[in-house]
């Protein structure tokens, strides 16, 4: 039984053909395969006009002249046709860092404002990052800098909310000053000198027993301070002070001995400010033994402490005389501006600069 063939070609595959083969070998494949026997399909060319075109030169790629044989015979090679399909792929494109990621690292490192920059910058470079992860990079730089300016601010505010508390407690007199200058009285003197001189004159009979010291010992809180008023009916000064101060102690208090007199605007100066907020602040856990230098004129003189210059405030030694001592000269205005920074500062051992140097009276208890 012959093999059935057709217009293209036998029904058996025909051998695997290369473009670039010689044309004489691709004639003569299709030569051996054409059809010449038998009957056509319908619409096939016949036998006679099939041969020509097979045995027809190869007409050229895209339309170029048809390959000529080289001068020897040898068939002419064909050209070589590059496929598209066969090169690397091109390699992808690299992320290119974020400039916002780099802006919030350094921006932290220009103080507050600075620190609030990177902040935003940190955040936005996080959402540009999210949006496009393949074209941008940096997001852990980005995270990096937010925390640094999250950390930041919250130091430069620690730092200027407390540079303005400092200001305002230690640096506040100086505008109360200035501005109680401008509403004193006629009589400057009294509130301008804190500290007045004991005078030789006998004493008024205000400060006498039975004028404004209490015949007996009171004691009473102003806010969070004690006050303790010393009365005219103890047996001596120093059993009194001991008895204070052993209480004192007991109750965890640091005993404040101020000299007082009556008149002494100054020293009313003092009390007046005694309820103020900055006063309770700088005297607290303190009690504050009031002592009238004109009715324990010889007490006081017998422990050693000054009676010159007052409102006088001293510390105790063991023994009970003073150990360190101020005045109301410290300050300007008896106001509670004025007042607290020094007496708290005093009472905790912390008041280095003095206007007035501290020198005890001589044969007096240790000196500092």
């Amino acid at each position: 039984m012959r093999d059935v063939s057709h217009a293209f070609g036998p029904s058996q595959s025909p051998p695997n053909r290369d473009a670039n083969e010689p044309a004489e070998a691709l004639r003569d494949a299709r030569a051996d395969f054409l059809p010449c026997e038998g009957e056509l399909p319908v619409g096939a060319p016949s036998c006679d006009q099939a041969a020509p075109a097979a045995v027809a030169p190869a007409a050229a790629p895209w339309g170029g002249a048809p390959a000529q044989p080289s001068s020897g015979g040898a068939p002419a090679q064909l050209p070589f046709i590059q496929d598209p399909y066969l090169a690397p792929p091109l390699p992808p494109e690299r992320r290119q860092l974020s400039t916002l990621a780099v802006s919030s690292v350094v921006a932290a490192l220009f103080g507050p404002l600075g620190a609030v920059a990177a902040i935003v910058f940190g955040w936005a470079a996080r959402r540009e990052i999210e949006r496009a992860p393949d074209a941008r990079r940096g997001y852990a730089l980005a995270s990096v800098g937010l925390s640094l300016g999250v950390l930041l601010t919250l130091c430069w505010s620690s730092a200027i909310g407390f540079g303005v508390w400092m200001w305002t407690t230690y640096s506040g007199g100086e505008i109360a000053s200035a501005v109680g200058e401008g509403e004193t009285s006629p009589e400057p003197a009294s509130a301008a000198s804190p500290a007045a001189p004991l005078p030789d004159v006998p004493p008024p009979a205000a400060a006498q027993p039975g004028g404004s010291v209490p015949q007996h010992t009171i004691q009473r809180r102003v806010g969070g301070l004690s006050i303790v008023d010393i009365g005219v009916d103890v047996s001596t000064l120093s059993e009194e002070l001991a008895k204070q101060r052993a209480e004192a102690h007991a109750r965890g208090e640091k005993v404040l001995v101020m000299t007082t007199s009556d008149p002494c605007e100054p020293c009313r100066g003092v009390d007046r400010s005694l309820s103020d907020p900055l006063m309770q602040t700088a005297l607290r856990s303190v009690r504050l033994v009031r002592v009238d230098i004109d009715v324990f004129k010889e007490d006081l003189d017998q422990i050693k402490m000054p009676r010159r210059l007052y409102p006088g405030f001293f510390l105790l030694s063991p023994d009970l005389t003073p150990q360190d001592g101020i005045n109301g000269g410290e300050w300007d205005d008896d106001i509670a501006r004025n007042i607290a920074p020094v007496l708290g500062a005093f009472v905790r051992g912390q008041y280095t600069t003095r206007r007035q140097p501290w020198h005890p009276l001589p044969g007096s208890g240790m000196r500092l």
